[in-house]
């Protein structure tokens, strides 16, 4: 990545006007309200590319940007719609904490819950850490790998629908589904069949 402002960075273009417009908005309400600093980026990048003549102006570059909350506790941060939502951009928000409860509760707050990450050197820490995280998948000491036979997919109501890869994938795209045949005799149906008829001592679902 470049410096604020330097042209050289080597991060590619968002999709489009308008998700460049929805980075943007969420930057600027996050610093102009005061709850949040920009540490490095923060605007759209312009100028030409060193590297490759690349006029920035003419397409959807925004600088990679780190932001943190003015706050020592960061309370306001998480009040911003920057912390509440998925940028689909260049755009990190950091947040320190004290303890590993607090670490799990800003981990969990949120409407989303793909993925998330752990980085520790406690291999005890990263096992109790990851089984209190509301995420579909968790990485320890890594990010974005995944094991064909693992399932992938979100917890929440916002983290897409369904699961990918494994066993539960398969089970994600089918449904179970029971045939009942009786081969009893018309006279024995009639006499024993009636599932909705009182008899002591039966049970009707049984």
């Amino acid at each position: 990545m470049g410096a604020p402002g330097n042209p050289d960075s080597m991060m590619g273009p968002l999709i489009s006007a308008r998700q460049l417009g929805n980075v943007e908005a969420l930057v600027d309400e996050a610093v102009s309200s005061g709850m949040a600093s920009v540490v490095t980026g923060g605007r759209r990048m312009m100028g030409v590319s060193a590297l490759d003549g690349t006029d920035f102006s003419k397409g959807y570059f925004y600088e990679p940007t780190v932001l943190i909350g003015t706050d020592p506790a960061s309370a306001n941060m998480r009040k911003t719609q920057l912390w509440r939502k998925e940028a689909f951009g260049p755009v990190i928000v950091v947040i320190g904490f004290d303890t590993e409860d607090e670490a799990v509760e800003l981990a969990n707050d949120s409407e989303f819950g793909l993925g998330a990450g752990i980085w520790t050197q406690d291999l005890s820490q990263a096992f109790r850490v990851s089984e209190q995280i509301d995420a579909g998948i968790t990485w320890v000491n890594t990010h974005h790998r995944n094991d064909p036979s693992s399932p992938w997919g979100g917890s929440k109501s916002s983290s897409g629908l369904g699961v990918e890869n494994g066993v539960e994938a398969y089970q994600a795209y089918t449904t179970a589904k029971s045939t009942i045949i009786s081969y009893a005799s018309t006279e024995e149906a009639l006499a024993t069949d009636d599932w909705f008829r009182e008899r002591p001592g039966t049970v009707r679902y049984g």
